[in-house]
């Protein structure tokens, strides 16, 4: 008799699956209409990049570090898009990467540390020297990473400061933007 005065809905699996499906359905629904949700299948497309004022950090990091710091003032195309602080031996060292021209991205560590420590402490990762070479007169030593994904690093003497590139770029990316590090002024650091 209990069974009898139950309402339908609480008789068996069959009913809370229906009840289930009927919520999800109102739910795409209700985010459907709020128009806050997409689905575009497919792989994502690139949109702009979003450019930062490097020059104006770097001034503002000129003034803390005890080694001259460049800003150098990249060709049309090439966008800085980050701009952040890390250490090497325990000391500041600016750090700005650009996207370039062909969608790459290329980033530049400045440092008053060694090239061995600069090496050894720029992202952690384990690499060993690749090749040596010099641009502009500057000795440039090339690592290469131990795993797979890890990027290669140059380290360049620069003579007052070292600059450490990585980044996912062609050796002529990595060269251009060394190039123009080098034959920068400093920034003032007043």
């Amino acid at each position: 008799m209990a069974q009898e005065n139950k309402p339908r809905i609480f008789q068996d699996g069959r009913d809370m699956l229906i009840n289930v499906i009927l919520i999800v359905v109102v739910m795409i629904i209700a985010v459907g209409a709020t128009g806050l949700c997409t689905f575009n299948p497919g792989k994502p497309e690139n949109g702009p990049v979003q450019e930062v004022d490097a020059k104006t950090f770097l001034g503002l990091e000129a003034r803390g570090v005890d080694f001259p710091v460049r800003y150098p003032e990249m060709p049309t195309g090439w966008v800085t898009n980050s701009a952040r602080r890390s250490m090497i031996a325990q000391q500041p060292a600016p750090v700005v990467g650009w996207v370039t021209p062909d969608g790459g991205f290329i980033q530049l560590t400045q440092t008053g540390a060694d090239s061995k420590t600069v090496q050894s402490e720029v992202d952690g990762k384990q690499r060993t020297l690749d090749r040596q070479d010099t641009i502009d007169g500057h000795s440039i030593e090339i690592f290469k990473g131990t795993e797979a994904k890890t990027r290669p690093l140059w380290v360049i003497d620069a003579g007052d400061a070292r600059f450490a590139v990585t980044g996912a770029g062609t050796d002529a990316e990595f060269e251009e933007l060394i190039r123009t590090a080098l034959a920068t002024e400093p920034l003032s650091a007043q």
